[in-house]
């Protein structure tokens, strides 16, 4: 959590991905505390794929669990993780 906070306050968005779907990573909690104001989504391709394709190759169509995950942890539609994360997104690569 604080070196997340500290990512944060130093500008930085966090990236988010397959990670989160993993049993004991403990992220899920982490964001709650945080919020999504600087979250992005992210595969790590070809690394760390989401649950239930760890140990495989990762890819970006993989996203989506990623988002579904983050929708269970925040407790909000998955729409909204989209419409946030996206945003989110434009705003950091200026588009």
């Amino acid at each position: 959590m604080e070196e997340a906070q500290e990512i944060i306050d130093q500008g930085f968005y966090l990236g988010i991905g397959g990670v989160i779907t993993f049993k004991k990573s403990g992220l899920d909690e982490v964001i709650k505390q945080t919020g999504l104001q600087r979250v992005v989504l992210e595969t790590d391709a070809p690394y760390l794929a989401p649950v239930p394709y760890r140990g495989k190759r990762n890819e970006p169509s993989y996203l989506p669990l990623i988002a579904q995950k983050l929708s269970e942890a925040m407790g909000m539609p998955i729409e909204e993780i989209a419409e946030v994360t996206t945003n989110n997104a434009k705003k950091l690569f200026n588009l």
